[in-house]
């Protein structure tokens, strides 16, 4: 049996998830997953919870409230600074009975099982049909022209921790999509928009497009539906991408995913995806810097 330490936001855990699972899978081995005790969770949804267990259904009987006393070996994931691609082959060769800990945020783990997958991460039907709705009834206002899902990720934790986007990165993806398709209408997701000004207002003023926010299930879904995507650095935008089902898709994603003072390794993205130029906001690099020193003067008073 291989056992997943599932952590923080949903597209992380989400990653783990499908990643080990499908290294399970490969193996013959049964599969379950364990919830890590943290409150790194930056959103919720009202009805279905932040826990893959509570908004997937066919997750739930792989759910363990206790670590199996047969799990005797732990595989833990080298940190971010210390490896060269988020893959690693040595995930897959560990001994039987393992728990695994990491985020392991690369779709190499799972790209050629992703059929499956998007199986394992099928929606609750009353939200299907929620989103099946409403794309129907933008296509109706829209006839005949494509519509980008379009995802920012530029709240205050981003732009605290070192993580944001420059602007200009959707910009850039939006003229892409410009010159590849005519006439598309730019489906707005976001985690924070300001009420005058900001990144999404100056994209709203820009370009033609519908805020298409909702809970945090719902923007999964219907980003998923979606045959074009602008993605961003978030665990949770690829993971859109990796369940849109649809055979003509096309996703636009940054260039660079940055993580604080570092940057998440290029395998986190499928390698079919269109990238565009992208680089991290200074300010918010700039913040990150503030953060751990003040972090470091805090350590030095208690001590």
């Amino acid at each position: 049996m291989l056992t997943v330490t599932i952590s923080d936001q949903l597209g992380n855990q989400m990653f783990a998830y499908a990643s080990v699972k499908t290294i399970a899978q490969n193996r013959g081995e049964t599969f379950g997953f364990v919830r890590a005790k943290n409150n790194l969770i930056n959103d919720t949804d009202k009805q279905y919870g932040n826990e893959i267990h509570t908004i997937f259904p066919n997750t739930k009987a792989e759910f363990l409230t206790k670590l199996p006393t047969a799990i005797t070996h732990t595989w833990e994931e080298p940190p971010l600074g210390e490896r060269t691609a988020n893959y690693q082959p040595s995930a897959l060769t560990v001994p039987e009975n393992t728990l695994m800990k990491g985020h392991f945020i690369s779709c190499q783990y799972f790209w050629e099982n992703r059929s499956q997958v998007q199986k394992w991460f099928s929606f609750p039907e009353d939200m299907e049909l929620t989103v099946q709705k409403e794309l129907a009834e933008l296509q109706t206002k829209y006839p005949g022209r494509p519509l980008v899902a379009t995802h920012f990720r530029v709240g205050r934790d981003y732009t605290q921790q070192g993580f944001r986007l420059a602007d200009d990165y959707w910009f850039h993806a939006a003229d892409e999509v410009l010159k590849r398709c005519k006439n598309p209408v730019f489906l707005l997701f976001y985690d924070y928009k300001d009420e005058k000004g900001g990144v999404v207002n100056d994209f709203l003023q820009k370009y033609d497009c519908e805020v298409c926010r909702g809970s945090l299930v719902h923007d999964l879904c219907m980003m998923s539906k979606c045959h074009w995507q602008i993605i961003c650095n978030s665990s949770f935008s690829i993971m859109s991408a990796v369940l849109n089902a649809n055979q003509d898709q096309t996703i636009l994603r940054p260039s660079v995913y940055p993580v604080g003072l570092d940057f998440q390794k290029d395998d986190c993205f499928a390698e079919e995806w269109i990238s565009i130029p992208a680089r991290q906001d200074p300010a918010s690099r700039q913040n990150c810097h503030i953060q751990i020193l003040k972090g470091k003067i805090l350590k030095l008073i208690r001590h």
